[in-house]
């Protein structure tokens, strides 16, 4: 939190070290995954990792949500809300512990069956992320149509607060518009303590 600095929640972020080729970076990693029709498969293996490290928070008593990148694709499978509440149903975890953030790299063309797949989702008690807004198709037509719990500001605009006035228009604008709609805001991307006061005074 930049209000008090607490610990707010953690996200689930899958690296790949290639015994040949060394770290594969998401920007390539990810593409992949999708154009092999594997992104239900990595999401499943991220979800059983993640309840694994709920499991042990909760062991020691600590109950902060992880989030865990999901893509349009991925979210519309069928009964997949209902999936996934039934396996935290298992591991004795509130639905609630779990964020599902929606990332932009294979839109659906179909927004009605996402909009129902979000609000079904919701409805379990998972919480709903819309991950990197300002790009790609994560866009205003996205948040103004969809039910959503809290919105990222893409990283690229948060680096780029200090020296670029207009990273801070737009931050400033999406902030108004977080307000509007009651959601949470998460800046990604902070990577130097100076930029965290310029935040705090962007709202």
């Amino acid at each position: 939190s930049l209000q008090d600095g607490s610990l707010q929640g953690f996200e689930a972020l899958v690296r790949w070290k290639h015994p040949q080729f060394g770290e594969i970076p998401p920007s390539v990693l990810m593409p992949l995954v999708n154009r092999l029709g594997l992104d239900l498969l990595l999401f499943s293996l991220v979800e059983m990792w993640t309840i694994r490290v709920m499991l042990a928070l909760k062991r020691e008593r600590i109950w902060i949500p992880i989030a865990v990148n999901a893509s349009a694709k991925t979210i519309c499978t069928p009964h997949f809300a209902d999936s996934m509440a039934a396996r935290m149903r298992q591991a004795d975890l509130p639905t609630r512990l779990l964020k599902i953030e929606l990332t932009e790299d294979v839109p659906e063309p179909d927004e009605l069956l996402l909009s129902a797949s979000l609000t079904a989702i919701r409805t379990k008690g998972f919480q709903v992320s819309l991950d990197d807004f300002g790009t790609g198709a994560a866009t205003l037509n996205l948040l103004a149509n969809l039910s959503f719990d809290e919105m990222k500001i893409d990283g690229s605009f948060v680096r780029a607060v200090e020296q670029h006035a207009s990273s801070r228009k737009v931050i400033a604008g999406i902030v108004n518009w977080a307000g509007l709609l009651n959601l949470n805001l998460v800046a990604e991307g902070i990577e130097d303590e100076s930029t965290i006061p310029l935040l705090h005074r962007l709202g």
